[in-house]
């Protein structure tokens, strides 16, 4: 991997990014065995801090953005898209869907260079 400051296309970082994220939301999530409801909030957000704290680890170079959607897994559809405007020489994205028997969590990060 080459040094962090020699990184400014998200495109590098994508691999990584996908290995790191099912780690954090693993973190998290996965010794919850059933969804409750009043526990979503406080699991969103750890799982979204998580994922900031690690992108950071991997490169400062870049603005992050991410949101996590986190369901209960009772077989209904679940339906999501994003649009951007960005450079795409330097931004980028990456989502990842996780799940277990109670639930599904779905990761969506966008990197942003600075």
């Amino acid at each position: 991997m080459p040094k962090d400051d020699d990184i400014t296309t998200f495109s590098k970082l994508k691999e990584e990014v996908n290995l790191a994220l099912p780690q954090c939301i693993e973190r998290v999530l996965g010794k919850v065995a059933e969804y409750h409801p009043k526990h979503v909030e406080e699991w969103s957000e750890s799982v979204g801090q998580e994922v900031l704290k690690k992108l950071q680890e991997i490169s400062g170079n870049f603005k992050y953005i991410v949101t996590t959607s986190i369901m209960e897994k009772k077989g209904a559809g679940f339906h999501t898209s994003s649009a951007v405007f960005w450079d795409s020489d330097t931004d980028g994205a990456v989502s990842y869907r996780w799940e277990n028997k109670a639930m599904i969590c779905i990761v969506q990060t966008c990197g942003i260079g600075i």
